[in-house]
Formats: C-alpha cells, structure tokens, sequence
C-alpha cells in the first residue's frame, strides 16, 4: 500500500512539474547541478563547499553529531538532521562531513556516548566542545532518505535513463547515476536512501556503497 500511495503522489507531482509555479519544482531531490567549480549543488547546497554551519542556517535544524566506527575501524564524521521537509517532500537527512584522520581520532576518543549498530558499526556521540569545532567542517557526501519509497520507473522517469545498476542484496540495489554525482540504495523492502556527492568525492562514495556489509545495506 505505501509504494501504490507513493507512486499516486509522484505521478501527481509529475503533472504539477509541468506548470509555470515556480515554487512547485524547487527543491526537489532530482534538482542536480554540477558547477564549474567542481561542487554539486542541490537543494540550495553545494557539496565540497558548503560547511555544516550554512546547512544549518539553511535548513533552521541543529543535527547531533556522531563518529561512525565500522566494523573495520574505519571512522568518519555523521550530522544527523533528522526529518526535513525540502520542497514538496519530507526526508531524514544526514551529511557527511569532511574530517582528517586526527580530527577523527580525537572526536571518537572524547565521545559521550556508544551505541552498537544492527551492522555491526558503533555510533559515537561528539562532545558539545567538539561539535562547536564541526560548524566549519564541509559537507563531503549528502543522504537523503525519503519518506516514501520510489518505484524503478519513477527514478527512470525523475533522474533519467542513465544508471549503473548494481545488485547488493536479495532485496536492494545500488544505482549510480555518475554524471550527477548520485547514488541510491533502493529496497523493496522499502527505506530507500539518496547519496549526493561532489564529483571528486564520487568514486570513493561509489566504492565505498559497494563495500556495505548486507546489513548496512537495509538500515
């Protein structure tokens, strides 16, 4: 029932797509553009220059902020913004921040909290003296994770022909649309999750999504 709800109200929204309301197509999750700086710009940010503080004074949030801890060790910096609503949709949405090795280090080790995670990683809440330090940090990699999920042929329909597809699990693919700096993780189980990256940034991104413990893949 909640893809057939989901389906109705994007086709509804192709239809308004079409009209002269301008504020009926702004900030919509297929709005992609790459810059001639070599950024990604969507919904009114630009991935490789935008800091967490502008996020933040755009979207009028505080995240709370968290060192995820692999299972591998590897660490990297979350914001977590919780439920957003951009344009016309809501969304959970998490930036990844960009953090060198020592930053990362030093944050996990004055973490306040440790929480396992159902993929075997660890959560570790960043200090309020450490997320003070974060305000200036770059957005690396943009996640947006929809309230409802999409349908193949609505993706097909929003974000073009174009994708690599990748399966990962029974259920959940991996599409990657190089040319606009995106992946998804689409579940037909549902929990779909958009990956937005600066051009520089998207191999690794892309690697890094093909590297995701099954369980991972359906958080």
């Amino acid at each position: 029932m909640q893809r057939l709800l989901a389906v109705m109200g994007i086709l509804l929204l192709l239809s308004a797509c079409g009209k002269s309301d301008p504020q009926v197509v702004d900030n919509l999750p297929w709005d992609i553009t790459s810059t001639e700086q070599g950024t990604t710009r969507v919904f009114h940010l630009e991935l490789g220059k935008t800091t967490l503080r502008q996020a933040i004074e755009q979207w009028h949030s505080f995240p709370e902020l968290a060192v995820m801890q692999s299972r591998t060790n590897e660490l990297s910096l979350e914001a977590y913004f919780g439920k957003q609503r951009l344009g016309l949709f809501e969304a959970k949405l998490v930036a990844e921040l960009v953090a060198d090795p020592a930053i990362l280090e030093k944050f996990s080790q004055e973490q306040i909290k440790r929480e396992p995670q159902a993929s075997g990683a660890w959560r570790l809440s960043v200090s309020e003296a450490n997320v003070k330090l974060a305000n200036d940090f770059l957005i690396k990699y943009l996640i947006y994770i929809p309230v409802v999920n999409y349908e193949p042929e609505l993706i097909r329909a929003r974000f073009g022909e174009g994708a690599e597809i990748v399966n990962l699990t029974a259920t959940v693919d991996a599409w990657f649309y190089a040319d606009r700096n995106l992946a998804m993780l689409i579940d037909a189980k549902g929990g779909d999750m958009f990956y937005y990256s600066s051009p520089q940034d998207f191999p690794q991104l892309k690697t890094k999504i093909l590297n995701l413990p099954a369980e991972q893949a359906h958080e």
